[in-house]
């Protein structure tokens, strides 16, 4: 048990990892235009994650000539689709919204899997799917509403990131053959900053030696802290996690990425307002519902419930303590 909980740290970090970079994204866009800002943390990104596949080099190529096209597919949706409308809508929105919006990536992928792929969607899944977009369409839409406005393009970009990354998510699983995914991460890193650089080069402000030469240093810690934290060792700790405690355990870390979003959004004296958070509590109880951590919750409360009601009457073993549903 020991053992296994000494993972948690490292989850609890991937989680804050990925949590700040929607704040540290909206700081560098402020400097830098969208493509520019995602070419940059992606080409860290690719270095270092190309340094981690040194000791794998040949599984690597044997794998890369088996899916180059799925590859490079999964690279313009993931990569350059992903983070193109990510660092726009962080040009846009909060922090807070595009944390929240994405934090319903899980259910997209699952609604994308079962309407696209005619993937069965369980229950949980349609219930907890219906109440997550009920809390993104308060998020987005209230305060539109209120001041006879269109929805803010930020949130809207967020949105099509959020379906980019579910696309890639459900084609890698059907597509991708004898890959791991260390190899798969890293072959689409490394394709897919070419295309971010493409474009970075065409939109003005383009990253020029002179403009690069005049960021203040923070502009490149945030940069370095989303390539090198956010997009590289998130990602193993995350793997170590599944591989030691499994993927639906592993999966209750992703709840935490909203609320360190907000937690560093107090810390950088950005607004977090209370439909953000009314919001956020809908969005993340639609989560929980359609993973089925309700019931491993449940489930793990349940044996003490049954021992202080029931005490008086003798159970058979195995019966006070269910087993937890699968998610």
């Amino acid at each position: 048990m020991k053992k296994t909980r000494s993972i948690y740290p490292l989850l609890t970090l991937s989680a804050f990892f990925w949590g700040a970079t929607f704040n540290l994204a909206k700081y560098s866009v402020h400097y830098l235009s969208a493509p520019a800002s995602a070419a940059l943390r992606f080409t860290l990104a690719a270095l270092l994650i190309a340094a981690i596949l040194i000791p794998q080099s040949a599984k690597a190529k044997a794998v890369l000539k088996e899916n180059w096209a799925a590859f490079t597919v999964l690279a313009v949706l993931g990569v350059f689709g992903f983070n193109t409308f990510f660092f726009l809508g962080m040009r846009y929105t909060s922090p807070t919204n595009g944390s929240l919006i994405q934090a319903t990536n899980p259910l997209v992928t699952a609604m994308i899997a079962g309407v696209f792929f005619k993937e069965k969607i369980s229950g949980n899944h349609k219930v907890g799917t219906s109440i997550s977009f009920f809390g993104v369409a308060a998020l987005i839409l209230t305060g539109s509403v209120q001041r006879l406005e269109a929805p803010n393009i930020g949130d809207i970009f967020c949105l099509v990131a959020n379906i980019c990354f579910a696309f890639y998510a459900v084609l890698q699983k059907r597509h991708v053959k004898n890959s791991t995914p260390l190899i798969t991460t890293g072959m689409t890193t490394i394709i897919g900053f070419v295309p971010l650089w493409i474009v970075a080069v065409a939109v003005t402000p383009r990253p020029t030696p002179s403009v690069l030469s005049g960021l203040p240093w923070q502009v490149y810690g945030a940069l370095a802290f989303m390539g090198a934290l956010g997009s590289v060792l998130a990602y193993v700790f995350w793997n170590r996690g599944i591989a030691r405690i499994g993927v639906a355990d592993t999966a209750v870390f992703f709840h935490l990425v909203p609320v360190f979003t907000v937690l560093v959004s107090f810390v950088m004296g950005q607004e977090v307002t209370w439909l953000q958070v009314l919001a956020g509590v809908v969005v993340m109880a639609g989560v929980v519902i359609s993973s089925g951590t309700h019931r491993r919750i449940i489930a793990a409360l349940r044996p003490a419930a049954v021992e202080t009601v029931a005490a008086p009457v003798a159970e058979p073993a195995g019966q006070a303590a269910p087993a937890a549903p699968k998610a």
